[in-house]
């Protein structure tokens, strides 16, 4: 009864997250032409879009003169903070089916589904402007949940030549994480500073973790995930999987 019931829930969120942001269809006529898209939208806000510029010229999806219309505040990248410009290549939502990849020594391989949701948090002052992140990952032969994981980014402009971004992370494991990254041009390499765990969750074998998320092209986001355990030693790749941006 306890599966079936999760299964059920499953699915009803499956469903709800696909109807409030459905599948656009890249409409040649209506993508952006360049990687780079995200990060001069952000930079230059709407000046950008409303000059005859190369930005209009080869961002017309971001720069909202085709495609989506109304697009959620959160998600529109005219709205990002100057002091989050470099992570605008991740705001959005990102969705693989299936195309999850799962392998380590310890446990059977297998794939999944899962979808990630970058958004721009709401502006206070005296706040530090951070992304809200959240990732589900689903079993696609069944719909049963596998992982989900919340929390947010922010990024320490103390040395612009050097930015560096920061990542909380609560996970329905029952651990908590801390990550550092080094931002890069369209990529993000994060390593594991702290783990933490809620007193009731055993404690946990990874020593060593290194995340990567990396924008292959204006519609695919590639994430990697390995680690290192007190049972393995070794660094290994964990998870691998490619994302395609289902909204705007």
């Amino acid at each position: 009864m306890a599966r079936s019931t999760t299964v059920v829930a499953t699915v009803l969120w499956l469903v709800s997250i696909a109807a409030a942001a459905p599948h656009h269809e890249m409409d040649p006529d209506c993508s952006d032409w360049d990687a780079s898209c995200y990060g001069w939208v952000a930079r230059n806000h709407s000046s950008a879009c409303d000059a005859d510029t190369v930005v209009k010229k080869s961002c017309p999806r971001s720069c909202h003169l085709c495609g989506p219309q109304d697009v959620e505040p959160k998600f529109d990248l005219k709205n990002v903070p100057p002091e989050l410009e470099s992570l605008a290549f991740l705001v959005g939502k990102w969705r693989s089916e299936f195309g999850g990849k799962a392998f380590f020594p310890t446990i059977p391989r297998f794939t999944y589904g899962e979808q990630l949701e970058f958004s721009i948090s709401d502006q206070v002052e005296g706040k530090v402007p951070s992304l809200n992140y959240t990732a589900f990952a689903w079993d696609p032969n069944d719909l049963v949940e596998l992982h989900s994981e919340n929390g947010y980014l922010i990024v320490n402009n103390t040395h612009p030549e050097v930015p560096v971004v920061e990542m909380n992370t609560a996970m329905s494991n029952g651990f908590m994480t801390i990550e550092e990254g080094e931002i890069g041009p369209n990529q993000i390499h994060f390593r594991l500073l702290r783990i933490g765990r809620i007193s009731f969750s055993h404690d946990s074998a990874v020593r060593v973790m290194f995340r990567e998320w990396t924008l292959l092209d204006a519609y695919r986001l590639e994430a990697r995930l390995m680690m290192s355990t007190s049972v393995t030693k070794k660094l290994m790749e964990h998870t691998a999987v490619i994302y395609k941006k289902i909204y705007p």
